[in-house]
This record gives structure tokens, C-alpha cells and sequence, in this order.
């Protein structure tokens, strides 16, 4: 496996895939900096906010289209000529987006912890520390979901979907049903970690969303749909014909 992943990030050398893993955080940082200049203790809750409710979603379809479009070029070759399960490569692939997931957010955190140094901010850095984890770990659910999405339909619907089930996470995110929709998870688990409301707003004090017990059984439901969608998406595609 770890073979695998190895070869994954050489495959992705130079490609725009592993570019947009920069691009993105970079492109979130700069936009929270346009929106929030001369405004007090708002850089660092705008730059997360928009990273994990619209632009971390947007590139990891973009980044598992790509993938699985640079497989198709090869004509699937890895899979076809290498003594190796196309399940094993397919979860290496899939391991691999999530080590993608974990340099953007830390990426995303570098640069917004530097930034409120000098913007100012209200976001505690251990939060915001323990965000580049919890996040990585609850937006593994998608990378299954986009890739079966994108092979079976192609990047534009893969993006329309992910861009609904985004808006809906953001809207579902601060009910009591939360729990209940897996896209809502993110933007309520960080909360209580960064202090930023899923609409950007700063957490006041007394807020119910700053309950930390949601992180756990957050990180457990996410932990469940990823497997699940793992092996769904796995099942799916050792079963389907190569084209």
C-alpha cells in the first residue's frame, strides 16, 4: 500500500492536481484578506470559513476528477498490467487524496495562523491546530463519493453535487438534525474549534454551537460513511468493465 501511494504523488508530479492543493488554500487566504481588510479579529474566521464550507470541497472534486481522468488517458494501464487487486489500487488512490486533504488544510493553517499574527484574529491556535485534523478526518467521506461521481457522470455534475450538498451542509450545519447529514458534520464540528459559525460569523460566548461534545461522534459518523462509501465505491469498480 504504501508503494502504492508513493506512486501516486510521483504519477501527480507537475500535474495541475497536485498545483491546486497550493492554489486553493493560497486563493481562500487571499479572499479573506480582500474582504476583511480593515476589519478587527476577522482574517483567520474568514479564511477558514471559506475554506472548509465552498473552496476545500470544490477542489477535492476537481482533484479526483483529474485523477481518475489521467488513469483514463493511460488507457487504466496501471490496472491492467500490474499483478495488483484494483481494489488495492484504488484504495491506495483514495489514501492518497487524503494525505491531499491533510497538506491543504495544513497549508490553509500556516497561512491563516501567520495572518492573524499581523491581521488580527480571534481563532485560538490549538483550534485551529487540532482543525487540520478533525477536518482532514471528516471530509474523507467525499473523496469515495466524488470519484464515483466523477467516473460515472463526469466533472460538471460531480460539481454540481458537490456544490449542493455543500450549501445544504452550511444549512443544516446549526440544527439539531445535524447528525443526520453527513455534509454538515465539517462546518459543525470546527466550530467549537475555531470559534466561526458556519456563516462566518465569531462564536459569541453561550452559544450552543460551541459545544466541543459534537467533535467525537462527528469524527465517528464521518469515520462510518467513509468506510462505507470506501467499500461501495471499491465494489463498484472491481466489478465494472474497463473501457
Amino acid at each position: 500500500m504504501t508503494n502504492i501511494i508513493k506512486a501516486e504523488f510521483l504519477k501527480s508530479k507537475r500535474t495541475m492536481g497536485s498545483r491546486l492543493v497550493f492554489i486553493f488554500p493560497v486563493l481562500s487566504l487571499i479572499v479573506a484578506f480582500v474582504l476583511t481588510m480593515g476589519m478587527t479579529n476577522s482574517y483567520s474566521e474568514s479564511a477558514w470559513n471559506w475554506w472548509y464550507t465552498l473552496l476545500l470541497p470544490g477542489m477535492l472534486a476537481i482533484i479526483c476528477h483529474l485523477s481518475l481522468s489521467r488513469e483514463r488517458k493511460a488507457g487504466y494501464y496501471n490496472l491492467m498490467t500490474l499483478s495488483m487487486d484494483k481494489r488495492d489500487m484504488m484504495l491506495g488512490k483514495i489514501v492518497y487524496m487524503g494525505c491531499l486533504i491533510f497538506i491543504s488544510n495544513l497549508i490553509l493553517f500556516i497561512g491563516a495562523l501567520v495572518g492573524g499574527r499581523f491581521l488580527t484574529t480571534s481563532v485560538p491556535a490549538n483550534g485551529a491546530a487540532m482543525t487540520v485534523v478533525v477536518l482532514t478526518i471528516v471530509q474523507l467521506w467525499e473523496i469515495p463519493l466524488f470519484l464515483f461521481l466523477s467516473e460515472k457522470f463526469g466533472m460538471m455534475m460531480e460539481l454540481m453535487i458537490c456544490l449542493f450538498i455543500t450549501v445544504f451542509g452550511i444549512v443544516v450545519a446549526p440544527s439539531r438534525m445535524w447528525f443526520l447529514f453527513v455534509s454538515a458534520i465539517p462546518m459543525r464540528v470546527v466550530t467549537p474549534l475555531l470559534h466561526v459559525l458556519p456563516n462566518g460569523m465569531r462564536a459569541q460566548a453561550g452559544n450552543h454551537l460551541l459545544n466541543a461534545g459534537v467533535i467525537i461522534p462527528g469524527i465517528l459518523i464521518s469515520i462510518f460513511w467513509f468506510v462505507l462509501g470506501t467499500f461501495l465505491y471499491l465494489t463498484w469498480f472491481e466489478k465494472r468493465e474497463v473501457k
